[in-house]
């Protein structure tokens, strides 16, 4: 009854995409953007609700919050259309759309649009703003922003200071971490400051002043300290942070592992991965990698076997890059043939250093670089798949051919497209033909 359009009733329409709007079923959120857009637009919501933009933001919402984010952008114009109401929500969730997918000129438009409304300066959207600028890589706007706002709270604060430290501004950061208040800072101001200043050796100093000085510390704190020690071989440190830290979680454990890894020491390394509560695929990984760059190849294929068997964990991409480059420096061919067909009796989704390994590992097997050349193609980076393929002729190689098969009277009959092999080819087209 609602897809003929029978159903008139506003509030029942109404009802139906607010229930289904917000379900984590893609099939049901796009029954109700289907309702919506039947029944809610140039019809009779605006008649009955008019500048009630409610429902209005709850599909933007879908949009914002989902995988198509601008989407958004056209609910926005479709209210403007309608002579509905934009309010605070409405403005925040498209800017927050054009933040994720990096839809400068679109958020830069929104923008204006907000400048001409009686809530242009409101601190909530101007946070938002805030984040936009600095997501698309324009920190010099966002400061321009920031230092214009008749009022700032806390999370104007952070924006910006982890905006700055996220462009190696650090200096900058620490300037404006020093003009807030006590009162105004929180964790995350604090975390950020940390964050900054361990990503250099020179920086470990003040971190550890940040760190020793913060009036309360959650686990992103001592992981971002354990992660600075680990990262620059200040091993020791690491590990009495780790031991002191009140409660862990798997990125305190890998940031250790791959610590000890990286700094040559894979047994204490080792220790700790069999020492974990509950493991993951990204611990083996960080495990593997320490194998890896070791040079303990037969070490890290056997961790691969026991992740899949003895822990039923799925490898990703990254267990995969991992384990052919494992392969190609024990210079196991047959191996790495073995796991070529794991990942495409898998259905894995290649990356591109993926399928380069595949190729190193057995250049003569045209499939590889057809992974490769597609990986590409999707890409749109159309001169790697005209280098590929060129690649493929000088070194005479051909995609095989899709084929089909079927199985009649106990034989195996195959067939490929415009093949005219078959013994009985003549009666196969003629049947055909009379289809």
């Amino acid at each position: 009854m609602i897809t003929t359009g029978f159903i008139k009733n506003t509030a029942i329409t109404t009802k139906l995409v607010l229930t289904f709007i917000s379900s984590p079923y893609e099939p049901l959120v796009e029954f109700a953007r289907y309702v919506f857009f039947k029944h809610h637009t140039h019809g009779g919501f605006v008649k009955h609700r008019q500048g009630d933009p409610f429902l209005w933001n709850a599909v933007i919402r879908s949009y914002s919050h989902g995988s198509d984010p601008k989407g958004s952008l056209f609910i926005l114009c479709l209210m403007l259309e309608n002579g509905v109401c934009l309010d605070k929500y409405s403005f925040s969730l498209v800017l927050k759309a054009c933040s994720h997918v990096g839809l400068l000129k679109e958020g830069m438009q929104v923008h204006g649009l907000l400048c001409k409304t009686n809530i242009g300066s409101d601190v909530f959207l101007q946070n938002c703003l805030i984040g936009l600028f600095i997501r698309c890589g324009c920190i010099e706007l966002a400061q321009q922003l920031f230092e214009r706002m008749p009022d700032r709270d806390t999370v104007s604060f952070n924006s910006m200071i982890d905006g700055y430290v996220k462009y190696g501004l650090v200096e900058r950061a620490h300037e404006l971490f020093d003009a807030m208040s006590s009162e105004e800072k929180n964790l995350i101001t604090w975390n950020s400051m940390i964050g900054g200043y361990v990503r250099s050796k020179d920086g470990m100093d003040i971190a550890w002043s940040l760190f020793f000085k913060m009036p309360e510390r959650d686990l992103v704190s001592w992981n971002t300290m354990i992660d600075g020690c680990a990262k620059h071989g200040k091993m020791e440190d690491a590990q009495a942070l780790f031991d002191e830290m009140p409660e862990r979680d798997s990125v305190s454990w890998v940031a250790m592992i791959d610590g000890y890894a990286k700094s040559g020491d894979i047994v204490a390394g080792r220790s700790l991965f069999d020492e974990m509560p509950k493991r993951d695929v990204i611990s083996c990984n960080s495990m593997m990698a320490g194998y890896v760059h070791n040079c303990y190849s037969v070490e890290a294929l056997q961790l691969f076997h026991d992740m899949r068997r003895a822990m039923n964990l799925l490898p990703d991409d990254t267990t995969l890059l991992i384990v052919l480059t494992a392969i190609s420096q024990l210079g196991h061919i047959e191996v790495g043939v073995a796991i070529h067909c794991y990942i495409m009796d898998n259905g894995y989704c290649l990356s591109e250093p993926i399928a380069q390994q595949l190729i190193q590992l057995n250049s003569c097997s045209p499939s590889s670089y057809v992974l490769l050349s597609n990986i590409y193609a999707s890409l749109g980076m159309w001169d790697n798949v005209k280098r590929v393929r060129t690649k493929m002729k000088g070194k005479k190689l051909k995609k095989i051919p899709g084929c089909s098969w079927i199985e009649l009277g106990g034989i195996v009959h195959q067939f490929s497209v415009q093949d005219r092999t078959h013994p009985q080819v003549t009666e196969i087209y003629s049947l055909l033909s009379s289809l």
